[in-house]
């Protein structure tokens, strides 16, 4: 009897192992290069850096932030104080003008290279997509992106051939979260956010918020957005800036409602669809009878005013 429990035993274990290694075999493989790549991250931390001269790296295809003069100057007084403790990843560059090319870690280049010393580094081989992985993993876990910067580096990985779902395990976000962003990125002309900049104190709302308002004007041009930006601001009230130009109503036009009272007892209150007319003077009794006689005739005259306006060129 114990023969046969043992038996059992090993065979439902066996059978455990087989359905698990199927359903395994049945999941996606979408994580494997970012895991593999994760891991060669790993390794390389776990060497030694090597000084490079910033004269010998070139920029990268991608860039994961708007500006990299943000704060530069607090970093350049802590790597000259203390030194460059967080090495930068490069990658080398066959038949190019410059023998490595920045993978991450510009920020950090580009305060060597004020300081005029060499840049403590990590140098691997890896392709494009590896490049752009690795590039994703560091800075989602260390670089505070700020959302637009984030959309804007969410659609140009897309663009290199990224699934969703890649983009999403490099940029630790989920499917919802990406959606919202390449909405924007793609509602937003990008010369209008290369203009408002980072934004870093705002978050999604002010950018869905931007989006709508310019889906209800689809009218309007490339200059005239750009002429909203007002260049002497910070970035998160640039975008504000160009969020109360785009909702402020134009002067002379119809607010909500209004109310108004031609006499004591004779009030008219108007909104874009109504009109209403209150008469409790005993001498007007029949004032609105009067007016509604006329009203058909008031239509015509309007109908006709409007015609003669857009063929002049006065009504848009």
């Amino acid at each position: 009897m114990r023969k046969d429990l043992l038996a059992s035993s090993l065979k439902a274990v066996r059978e455990g192992r087989e359905a698990a290694k199927a359903e395994a075999d049945l999941k996606p493989r979408r994580l494997s290069g970012v895991l593999d790549v994760q891991r060669g991250l790993d390794q390389l931390a776990a060497g030694a850096a090597r000084a490079i001269s910033p004269s010998e790296i070139a920029g990268s295809a991608i860039r994961d932030r708007f500006d990299i003069q943000d704060g530069l100057e607090d970093l350049v007084a802590s790597i000259k104080a203390s030194g460059q403790r967080l090495p930068v990843l490069l990658r080398r560059v066959r038949g190019g003008p410059l023998p490595y090319e920045v993978v991450y870690g510009r920020r950090r280049i580009e305060a060597c290279r004020q300081l005029g010393i060499d840049v403590q580094a990590y140098i691997s081989e890896m392709d494009d997509r590896e490049a752009l992985i690795s590039q994703g993993l560091e800075n989602a876990a260390r670089l505070q992106r700020s959302f637009i910067e984030q959309a804007v580096y969410a659609e140009q990985l897309l663009n290199h051939s990224f699934s969703r779902d890649e983009v999403c395990d490099v940029l630790a976000i989920d499917k919802t979260t990406l959606s919202r962003m390449l909405g924007i990125a793609e509602a937003v002309p990008a010369t209008l956010i290369a203009a408002i900049g980072p934004a870093h104190d705002s978050g999604r709302r002010p950018w869905m918020q931007l989006r709508e308002v310019l889906s209800a004007q689809p009218d309007l041009t490339e200059a005239a957005l750009l002429a909203m930006v007002p260049a002497d601001r910070a970035s998160t009230e640039r975008l504000q800036a160009v969020l109360t130009a785009l909702t402020k109503r134009p002067a002379g036009a119809q607010t909500a409602s209004a109310k108004r009272v031609l006499r004591e007892k004779l009030t008219i209150e108007r909104s874009p669809k109504k009109l209403a007319i209150r008469c409790a003077d005993k001498s007007l009794t029949g004032f609105t009878a009067y007016l509604d006689d006329r009203l058909d005739q008031i239509l015509e005259d309007y109908l006709r005013d409007q015609g003669n306006a857009k063929e002049t060129g006065r009504v848009k």
